[in-house]
């Protein structure tokens, strides 16, 4: 089971992706919960999360979380991704990024 963590200025909008990315993962059998979170909620569900994508509004806030950290891949969401709910992409996107931990 993947835990992954979607970052964005409030939490809200990314929701919305989170119920895309779900939705992806079972249609091809993977398990994995996604939740959206304020990034002032980072510190609270770091320990939990297996990989973290930020949203594109909060993607210049990624080398200081990268740095804070190290361990957990982390990487923002393409805006076309993102804008487009394409959680197939999106999935795509935090598996690989799982493959290279």
């Amino acid at each position: 089971m993947y835990n992954i963590v979607l970052l964005c200025e409030y939490g809200a909008s990314t929701s919305l992706v989170s119920e895309k990315i779900e939705e992806a993962a079972r249609k091809r059998g993977i398990e994995a919960v996604v939740n959206a979170y304020s990034t002032s909620e980072l510190a609270n569900v770091a320990a939990t999360a297996d990989v973290i994508l930020l949203g594109p509004q909060v993607r210049f806030r990624l080398p200081k979380f990268k740095k804070e950290y190290p361990n957990i891949p982390m990487d923002s969401m393409a805006p076309a991704d993102y804008g487009r709910l394409n959680g197939d992409n999106l999935l795509d996107q935090a598996l690989r990024l799982l493959e290279k931990q």
